[in-house]
């Protein structure tokens, strides 16, 4: 049976300090619009997130055989996290992987490539560009709730009829007020 102290490694799925410069840099940039929600969520930041390094040194101390120094606690990027997890039990030793999401520190969306046991970040787009935060705002416009009513969202979307008029209408709207599609296929 596998127990902490047979670890070599601990990962958590992002890296707090990178995430909180952009949300201070995005409090600074919109100043003074957001400060409703920067006084909302600095304190949680302040109080929780920023010391998470410690909380989970606290947690993993519960369980019986956990020794700090032995097993390493890493934070690599969001995005890095999600390509591992998708290419490291897969069947293949090589292969091409998207992440698309609403935003981990900066990016939004990223290429890499993972061969072996490495996973090479080839190219990524930043916040505030996202198709997954475009998402979450058309989920929340129909009167769902964002980071949870998305996956209603997906499943209503095989109902549409795209040769319809009115879907055609909105395509042209969305790309016409919304969004503007790179030729490399960015957002």
């Amino acid at each position: 049976m596998l127990k902490i102290s047979d670890l070599d490694a601990i990962v958590f799925y992002d890296k707090p300090l990178l995430k909180f410069e952009r949300l201070l840099e995005t409090y600074y940039g919109f100043a003074p619009k957001g400060v409703a929600s920067f006084v909302t969520a600095i304190p949680v930041w302040i109080k929780e997130k920023l010391f998470l390094k410690r909380i989970i040194h606290e947690e993993l101390g519960k369980i019986d055989g956990y020794q700090k120094h032995k097993v390493k606690l890493l934070f690599p990027e969001h995005h890095l996290s999600h390509a591992a997890s998708a290419f490291y039990p897969s069947p293949f030793d090589e292969a091409t992987i998207l992440t698309i999401d609403g935003v981990g520190e900066w990016a939004t969306a990223s290429i890499c490539f993972g061969k072996g046991n490495s996973i090479t970040n080839i190219k990524e787009l930043h916040f505030p560009h996202s198709v997954g935060l475009l998402y979450s705002a058309f989920t929340y416009y129909l009167g769902f709730r964002v980071n949870s009513g998305e996956y209603q969202l997906m499943g209503l979307a095989p109902c549409g009829i795209p040769k319809n008029d009115e879907v055609k209408r909105f395509i042209q709207i969305i790309k016409e007020k919304l969004v503007e599609i790179k030729d490399d296929g960015s957002v």
